[in-house]
């Protein structure tokens, strides 16, 4: 989006609709195919003419494909998911319980002041 917003930023609402389909027509590590062909069994139109003379309702042998090609993904996106809860537990630490009362650490750069500079502030 960074690449085709205006300088003031204004105008990213316009390029959404282009940038969603333009990341569900690339090919997803995870899944290793795009979601369009997951999804719909094919990849939509994009207005090139490739030449090619197909037939407007699939047939049994594309559903059966657009079948196989469901499952596989399932099994795949199971496979990455085990793996990513696998590397998540192993880096989890356990939670340290607070009460009321105790001191903590607040990291203020996301507050804004109306003062003019931040080095000055009370601790």
């Amino acid at each position: 989006m960074r690449l085709y917003c205006n300088y003031r930023q204004n105008d990213w609402a316009e390029w959404l609709s282009i940038a969603e389909f333009s990341y569900n027509n690339q090919i997803h590590s995870s899944m290793g195919r795009s979601p369009f062909l997951v999804n719909l069994g094919h990849h939509p139109n994009t207005g090139q003419d490739t030449g090619k003379i197909t037939e407007n309702s699939p047939g049994m042998k594309e559903f059966l494909k657009m079948i196989e090609i469901r499952n596989k993904v399932e099994e795949v996106l199971k496979k990455t998911n085990m793996m990513m809860k696998k590397k998540w537990d192993a880096k989890k630490k356990s939670e340290v319980e607070r009460k009321n009362g105790d001191l903590v650490w607040v990291d203020a750069t996301h507050y804004s002041t109306d003062q003019p500079s931040r080095k000055l502030l009370t601790k």
